[in-house]
């Protein structure tokens, strides 16, 4: 999230508190105090830390993966449909790996499932613009007689839940993970993944 106002601030501020400490466990106090200003000025942009924790998830809901990776370099692979599923799979990793997307998945992971205010966080709504994307493309496969005619719904949840475990399984270190053994397995799941459901 970059750094423009006082308001995004206070929202940069309590991601990094919220990832480390989860909601309950992150104050106004150490936000305000994170970003030099006092508590009560925290109050002039927000109304609660409820209201803060609810701008973060909307600002994360609104940034759309089609938008961050589906590129014209990335679609004009399509034609390969192993390779585009592999630059697709390996552009999403890459996604996943900005700080601020490491940090939301790590709040995500620590507080799914917890209702704030009347709000409950989950993978699923998180996942759920992806999966459609995965399903259109799967679909198209499908009509297009390029895969075998498996349900696109299931095609897209298969291909996506190696992907998030691959990633979560860092989500505890704050180190970078890029690097090239990462995007080797991401590489063998696609390879297995595709000679699975490819027309002979």
């Amino acid at each position: 999230m970059k750094l423009t106002n006082t308001k995004e601030k206070i929202l940069n501020s309590a991601l990094d508190f919220f990832s480390i400490h989860g909601y309950s466990g992150a104050s106004i106090r150490q936000i305000s105090r994170s970003i030099g200003i006092r508590e009560s000025a925290i109050y002039n942009h927000y109304k609660s830390k409820e209201e803060i924790f609810l701008a973060i998830l909307s600002h994360f809901k609104s940034k759309t993966i089609s938008r961050e990776i589906l590129n014209d370099e990335l679609l004009d692979k399509v034609i390969n449909p192993e390779l585009f599923l592999k630059e697709f799979a390996s552009q999403l990793i890459s996604h996943w790996e900005k700080p601020d997307e490491r940090k939301f998945i790590r709040l995500l992971m620590m507080e799914q499932f917890t209702r704030i205010g009347t709000k409950e966080l989950s993978t699923t709504e998180y996942l759920s613009e992806l999966r459609n994307i995965c399903k259109l493309i799967f679909g198209e496969m499908v009509k297009n007689s390029i895969i075998k005619k498996i349900d696109p719904a299931l095609l897209a949840d298969e291909f996506i839940a190696q992907l998030f475990m691959i990633r979560t399984e860092y989500l505890s270190s704050d180190e970078q993970i890029i690097n090239d053994a990462l995007f080797e397995r991401v590489g063998n799941h696609v390879s297995f993944f595709w000679r699975a459901i490819k027309i002979d």
